[in-house]
């Protein structure tokens, strides 16, 4: 996984731009997701800006990297409160 460049790493910019090898990586994990977050509108419209433009904001990535990794929304997952 070296040629996976770690957004964290990436210095000031808005954006993460993907390489084609991390297209074919994030689409592994996008195939194991389960039904729902697939055909979810948020995450589905993330995911078509991956394959088809390959950038995304600071922001859409940290939500999109949190459901590949883990499975699950950061909403789900307790991160985000449930009051809004």
């Amino acid at each position: 996984m070296k040629h996976i460049k770690l957004f964290e790493n990436s210095g000031q910019s808005k954006y993460k731009d993907f390489s084609d090898s991390e297209v074919a990586y994030y689409q592994r994990l996008w195939d194991f997701l389960h039904f729902k977050y697939r055909t979810n509108k948020f995450f589905s419209s993330l995911w078509d800006k991956v394959t088809s433009k390959k950038r995304l904001t600071k922001n859409q990535w940290i939500e999109l990297e949190f459901l590949l990794k883990n499975g699950k929304s950061r909403y789900e997952a307790g991160m985000l409160p449930s009051n809004y």
